[in-house]
């Protein structure tokens, strides 16, 4: 996205500002690029001057490399490389949104195994910000190892992680980290460094480790204009990049995009023309936890004089958090309960509702098919989607939201008929020039992204002039290496498993159940019953067969009639004196299969069941 001239200026004469302050941070960081000898030479310790050239620090993500969501992240350090007085570090623990065809699962978690096994290792887990796919599965995680845990993070991010905690009545104790805090867990010291995203009180950390610095750079961009008036401390970054970084985890989500991304505050312009322009009702739908809509949403609310009511226990739950924490600001005279608002005129309302991602079952979702109690969707409403690039999964239950909305009469404002409904909360391409350039790492490790993403990232870091074997792109289940002061490029893995939330079971959904789902999505499902007469040795009547998502019995009666004899037939074949009813049952099941595929072209699901009576 562009971004306005007055604000593109502000930007430039901040970010020369910032340079002129720091301006050793490139000449004379980490390394320097000898181009004359064709080499790359780093300004890094050496070997000799720390506590033991055989240390080594894994770095690993739980839920794998080349993901956007599931951000779990590991830093595992072993003294002299062996597992004894070790120390794990675990950075966020997120959640991930399932594709469309993955039938019935609610989340995707990552894999806790390599951690759950080394539980009394744990010497702490960072949250960067309070973002579902950095803090959603940290409830299940603790459930999971059972074992009273310390969690660091900002205000903000600790109130979040609550939220979602303490009706899971986990062992979990929080501890705010302020950014001018130093933090020692065992042989990790940590400093955090505020940045701004699409969500306030994100940080980034810079980890020290016996063999080196981390930075972990989690999501993020160079908002020089946020809502709130917090920037990145971009000084901070330049004064850690001058401390001898040996590798950076940088998010590059938005490395496709040239420039600077927008910030937050150009959508109070959006948000002012249509709330200004609205003769009815307002509905705004947006992340839970996307503070800075909300309050902007809020704002312009009150500017023309409609009343707010949340609905959702997702959105109300986390608007009156960020109230209670000093993170959003209206007064209690500003709200009014779903129950009353049938007593306030259309165009004094604004409905701050849940179901950004057009959840089934969800606030918005009821209020369009008309089962929420209070609410019912009608023509001279507007809805306006303030939500972010749509998540891996999400699209067509949103589309389908959006048209059943119009269906309605209803005026929707969505990402592809207004410009600037959203901006990101991912840096663009200067910007991750610019903290590499106030970095300077000797390593660059991508996170949080796909592999098209990690790709414009290491022709950005090329055209920055990083040498070529400082960009490492790890498989989704590699275990990074790094001894002192290097990257040892080893071929380790981890044991990864998709782990799926369905319900209140977690990790019980696997392939074969998957498939199976899938199937009967797809084509459905016969079922033939056989009743057998036990006493008598034979069958009392002929088979009864069911159809559901296949074909219409009354409309295929020459097909079900076929099905049955075909069952009968088998099983009289094979039910000669042993009574082998498994063999029976597996031999009716590919004789139907079989004869529906010649017949229809179509696989669907086919379950024998014989009943003995």
């Amino acid at each position: 996205m562009v971004i306005g001239k007055n604000s593109q200026i502000k930007m430039n004469n901040n970010i020369q500002n910032i340079l002129s302050k720091n301006k050793n941070v490139v000449s004379s960081s980490v390394h320097r690029h000898d181009k004359s000898r064709g080499t790359f030479e780093p300004s890094y310790k050496k070997k000799n001057e720390f506590k033991n050239g055989s240390d080594v620090v894994k770095i690993m993500s739980l839920g794998g490399f080349g993901d956007v969501t599931q951000n779990m992240y590991v830093y595992h350090y072993l003294p002299n490389g062996k597992e004894e007085n070790d120390s794990i570090l675990i950075v966020d623990v997120g959640v991930g949104f399932p594709e469309e065809d993955i039938f019935g699962v609610d989340l995707i978690i990552p894999d806790f195994n390599y951690v759950s096994r080394r539980r009394d290792k744990i010497v702490g887990i960072l949250l960067t910000h309070g973002h579902e796919d950095h803090i959603g599965a940290l409830p299940l995680f603790l459930r999971e190892i059972n074992k009273s845990m310390n969690v660091y993070g900002s205000k903000l991010t600790l109130g979040f992680a609550n939220e979602k905690t303490k009706e899971f009545g986990s062992p979990v104790k929080y501890n705010q980290i302020n950014i001018n805090d130093k933090l020692k867990l065992g042989p990790f010291e940590i400093e955090p460094i505020r940045v701004t995203h699409s969500i306030p009180d994100a940080y980034h950390y810079f980890i020290s480790t016996p063999v080196g610095n981390f930075y972990h750079a989690s999501d993020f961009k160079f908002d020089l204009t946020p809502p709130d008036g917090k920037g990145s401390q971009l000084e901070k970054i330049g004064r850690m990049g001058r401390r001898n970084i040996l590798a950076i985890m940088s998010d590059c989500l938005g490395s496709e995009r040239d420039g600077f991304t927008t910030s937050e505050r150009d959508l109070a312009v959006m948000f002012d023309k249509h709330i200004g322009s609205a003769k009815g009702r307002v509905f705004v739908t947006a992340i839970s936890s996307n503070l800075y809509r909300w309050q902007q949403a809020i704002d312009s609310s009150k500017k023309y004089g409609r009343k707010i009511c949340l609905v959702g226990m997702s959105v109300e739950k986390n608007i009156k958090m960020a109230k209670r924490l000093g993170f959003i600001n209206y007064e209690d005279s500003d709200l009014v309960k779903p129950k009353k608002i049938k007593g306030i005129k259309d165009s004094q309302i604004t409905v701050l509702i849940a179901g950004s991602l057009g959840q089934t079952g969800s606030s918005l979702d009821k209020v369009v098919v008309g089962k929420h109690p209070c609410i019912k969707a009608k023509p001279g409403d507007k809805v306006i989607f303030s939500s972010p690039d749509y998540i891996p999964g999400t699209s067509t239950s949103i589309y389908d939201m959006i048209d059943n909305l119009i269906k309605i009469g209803v005026d929707v404002v969505y990402h592809e008929n207004e410009e600037n409904l959203h901006v990101s909360g991912h840096a663009s391409k200067q910007e991750l020039a610019l903290l590499l350039e106030l970095t300077r790492p000797r390593y660059i490790v991508p996170i949080g992204a796909n592999y098209r993403h990690i790709k414009q990232f290491e022709n950005l870091t090329k055209k920055l002039e990083f040498p070529q074997d400082s960009f490492i792109i790890p498989k989704e289940d590699q275990i990074l290496n790094f001894g002192p002061g290097i990257y040892l490029k080893k071929e380790e893995k981890l044991v990864l498993r998709k782990v799926l939330v369905d319900g209140l079971g977690v990790g019980d959904v696997g392939e074969t159940v998957l498939r199976d789902r899938k199937v009967l999505a797809e084509e459905g499902m016969i079922v033939s019953i056989l009743i057998f007469d036990t006493k008598n040795k034979k069958l009392v009547s002929d088979p009864q067969v069911m159809s559901r998502g296949f074909v219409y019995v009354r409309q295929s009666e020459e097909l079900i009639k076929s099905i049955s004899n075909l069952s009968k037939d088998v099983f009289n074949e094979i039910v000669q004196g042993e009574m082998d009813f498994s063999s029976a049952r597996k031999q009716i099941q590919g004789k139907i299969e079989e004869m529906v595929v010649n017949q229809t072209g179509r696989q669907p699901m086919v379950l024998p069941i014989i009943i003995e009576v």
